[in-house]
């Protein structure tokens, strides 16, 4: 079973299939047509993602490797 974590991560991949790869920024024309994501970029989208997890998702699921209260 994921972890919230590894949920989060893999719903920012759906959102943008280039989360992981590291845009080359400073470098003109290139900046606008290539891959990638900057860091704060990829910050940003997990943010999002982490909220949408926390107040739409997770309410409703149990994830298996974490404690019952």
């Amino acid at each position: 079973m994921k972890t919230r974590e590894e949920i989060i991560t893999s719903m920012c991949y759906t959102y943008r299939h280039d989360y992981g790869l590291e845009k080359q920024v400073g470098t003109g024309f290139a900046d606008v047509i290539s891959s990638g994501t900057t860091e704060q970029e990829r910050q940003w989208i997990w943010s999002v993602m982490a909220q949408i997890f926390d107040n739409d998702i997770a309410p409703y699921m149990e994830l298996k490797n974490e404690p019952t209260t």
